[in-house]
């Protein structure tokens, strides 16, 4: 049987126990947002002894299911008071499920810096003092050195241990590049706990338990043959998630841009995937595909190095290059990778660190698409000067500090790179999600498989949010990557070939609407939390700006009722 592994900080015990019945069969969001929302008082400081955080795998961890290995980080987040998860790819969550860890809950505050060794004997805590202000990059070769080339590391820079409310968490991938669990400030959660890294080895641990080998077998590879020939592999491996600056800018003339008052960029075709493709095929070792962890099958991230082929980050992201990039009128591809390697080092989210960027810029302390600028200030945050720590702290709290009437924000939390006055279903998933405007929580793109879907039109979005809103509860809390799951959008029998490989692992059948179920039950408990905090309709609103100004070149206003947007939410 699975355990849950509860550190406590304090004293600098911990202990394994079965899953109760609160938590049985659950994983992923679904059982970090469960014991949030069971454990966590709904009056807590998100930095204070009373929070938890919460790293969990998901239900497929570990398992020959393709891209199977996202692990969730929960807790109230510093950024939003609200509940919290946000995953990242890496081997953490593969590493934990075969020492038969579901989650490691950790409790408590303690009073030095401490990491964490857990391993088939159980945890060693470990004096971390001479880690303290260690940029990622560094402490993770450190840590490789003295612990070796079998581990997953989870670790927080500088930002989260000053508790900077953007602040994020590292995983790292099975080649040691960096993948980042970014939004909601959950590196501030980690860095209050003194917690500065966590070191998995699950050296000479038992596979994982699988009740029903020979069809989760079928199923998987099923599951895997129709992920393989849906089209969004092909452009995934190709181009990978920059694949949508064009997509978005162009095609749809949504690409967040110049503080979202635009919604193409004229520099979009200098940070494109198609150009990012072509610079990478002239420079060395760089890679157009890159997988963040074992079992991918999209391999949709990449390698990005400089002239000289010196690494400076992988991966090189979407919302990276639509928050840094076009948002802020920056059109040097270089300069925002740079940007992006700087975050992952210190620790921040680029997104909320790109909307942060934008909003100085619409104040006049910065002049736009200031590449050079941007950069510098970036690297403030590791100084921790007043301005770094402004923009470390995100976008919300940059705009108030510099009183700009345009913060793209809801629950405090920076949206997307994707405009919601061209997207309104990802606008009402944004204004509605329970942890902030957060478009993995459902982002509603127009698709050929479904044609008859509008995204400019003001209602029918709140059912599309609402189905969308559950389906990716449920994926977050299988463990599976988002990019994986939506063939399974197209295809609906590959959610069939889901659901079996979920019962082969739990030996029981499961009913035909098994994802459905599991996702609303996710989002009932976060929705629960944030009410018993106090967040009411009022809080699930887009800022006034989305409402009152036409997108250009569209002339798009976000004009979705509020009862079709509080209808989301009702069970």
């Amino acid at each position: 049987m699975k355990k849950i592994l509860r550190v406590d900080m304090e004293s600098l015990q911990y202990k394994l126990e079965d899953i109760s019945s609160h938590y049985a069969n659950l994983g992923g969001r679904g059982l970090t947002s469960q014991i949030i929302s069971e454990e966590v008082p709904p009056a807590a400081d998100p930095l204070g002894p009373e929070n938890k955080l919460i790293f969990a795998a998901g239900i497929l961890a570990g398992t020959s299911v393709p891209n199977n290995g996202r692990l969730s980080v929960g807790a109230k987040s510093p950024l939003t008071n609200s509940i919290k998860e946000a995953n990242s790819g890496g081997t953490a969550a593969q590493k934990l499920a075969r020492l038969g860890i579901q989650a490691v809950v950790v409790e408590g505050m303690a009073k030095e810096l401490t990491s964490l060794k857990i391993d088939r004997n159980g945890v060693t805590f470990l004096p971390a003092a001479n880690s303290k202000g260690l940029g990622n990059y560094r402490l993770i070769r450190e840590l490789k050195g003295e612990f070796g080339d079998n581990i997953a590391i989870i670790s927080i820079g500088p930002a989260g241990e000053m508790k900077l409310r953007a602040s994020s968490v590292a995983v790292t991938t099975p080649d040691f590049h960096i993948r980042m669990a970014s939004r909601g400030g959950l590196g501030a959660a980690m860095g209050s706990k003194n917690l500065k890294a966590v070191v998995i080895d699950d050296q000479r641990a038992a596979a994982v338990e699988i009740k029903d080998r020979a069809k989760l077998k079928e199923s998987a590879a099923a599951l895997s043959k129709g992920i393989f020939v849906h089209p969004l592999t092909g452009l995934m491996k190709e181009l990978g998630t920059a694949s949508l600056v064009n997509i978005i800018g162009d095609a749809l003339g949504c690409l967040a841009t110049k503080n979202y008052s635009l919604g193409r960029f004229e520099g979009a075709e200098k940070i494109s995937g198609e150009y990012i493709a072509e610079l990478m095929k002239k420079r060395p070792d760089a890679k157009s595909e890159h997988r963040c962890m074992s079992g991918c099958i999209l391999n949709c991230s990449n390698i990005f190095t400089d002239e000289e082929g010196e690494m400076i980050v992988s991966g090189l992201e979407f919302e990276t290059i639509g928050l840094m990039g076009s948002n802020c009128m920056i059109d040097d591809i270089d300069i925002i990778a740079h940007m992006n390697r700087l975050c992952n080092d210190v620790g921040v989210d680029t997104m909320d660190t790109g909307g942060a960027i934008a909003v100085t810029m619409d104040a006049g302390l910065l002049a736009w698409g200031d590449g050079e600028g941007a950069l510098s200030l970036v690297k403030e945050i590791g100084k921790q000067t007043d301005r770094g720590v402004m923009i470390g702290n995100g976008c919300k709290f940059t705009g108030e500090r510099l009183g700009v009437g345009r913060i793209p924000h809801v629950k405090g939390q920076c949206l997307a790179a994707y405009d919601p006055r061209g997207l309104k279903g990802t606008g009402t998933t944004y204004a509605t999600s329970t942890m902030g405007a957060d478009h993995t929580c459902g982002n509603a793109l127009p698709s050929p498989a479904n044609p008859e879907y509008n995204p400019t039109a003001p209602t029918g979005q709140g059912p599309v949010s609402r189905f969308l809103q559950t389906y990716f509860a449920a994926i977050d809390s299988l463990g599976l990557c988002l990019f994986a799951s939506l063939p399974a959008l197209d295809i609906p029998e590959l959610q069939g070939h889901l659901v079996s490989s979920v019962s082969a692992i739990q030996g029981k059948p499961l009913d035909e609407d098994y994802l459905t179920k599991l996702g609303t039950s996710v989002l009932q408990a976060e929705k629960k939390f944030n009410d018993a905090v106090g967040f009411t309709r009022k809080d699930d609103r887009l800022p006034k700006f989305f409402l009152e100004e036409p997108l250009p070149p569209s002339g798009n206003v976000f004009d979705v009722p509020e009862d079709e947007i509080d209808s989301v939410y009702e069970f």
